[in-house]
């Protein structure tokens, strides 16, 4: 990430959008619609707020053409029953590029059956890019990095079909 810090210390994570936030009013002018409005709700970042996304919980992918030569990508992620009264569905529309990074499991790791790999996440950034904006976002083990033209995201109960999405 370019202005957040999102570090793991030793003994818990290390979390800081600050610099981000305060460059925000001069990036968002060049987001996107979409991203630009997912970007600067007020509580996006509010650590305690319902619709921070930090701590939400990832629950799939669903990567598909989409006609007029473009792949979407719909990323879904569960409310954490202890923060998040709904979960969250964003539509990336345009992807030009993907990237999933599940940073290795450590030696002698406990792994449960309910275990999630990639996690909760802990903070994204979103900037802007010449076609559009790229969207980073880091989960306790590891990331997913996503380029698009732009993006909607939902707050929901539960996902959407991406087909119900482009529809709005």
């Amino acid at each position: 990430m370019r202005f957040i810090r999102v570090e793991w210390d030793g003994e818990g994570w290390v979390l800081d959008p600050e610099v981000y936030v305060r460059v925000l009013p001069e990036l968002s002018p060049r987001l996107p619609d979409g991203a630009r409005s997912f970007a600067t709700d007020p509580e996006h970042y509010n650590f305690v707020g319902s619709r921070c996304v930090k701590d939400l919980r990832f629950e799939t992918i669903n990567i598909r053409e989409s006609g007029g030569a473009q792949i979407d990508v719909e990323l879904t992620f569960g409310a954490n029953p202890w923060k998040h009264e709904v979960g969250l569905s964003i539509l990336y529309i345009g992807v030009t590029q993907f990237n999933l990074d599940a940073s290795p499991i450590g030696e002698g790791a406990r792994i449960w059956p309910a275990s999630r790999r990639l996690g909760d996440i802990q903070l994204d950034e979103l900037l802007p890019t010449p076609g559009g904006c790229s969207h980073e976002i880091k989960f306790t083990g590891g990331s997913i990095t996503i380029e698009c033209s732009d993006l909607r995201a939902e707050w929901r109960q539960k996902s959407v079909d991406t087909a119900e999405l482009l529809e709005r």
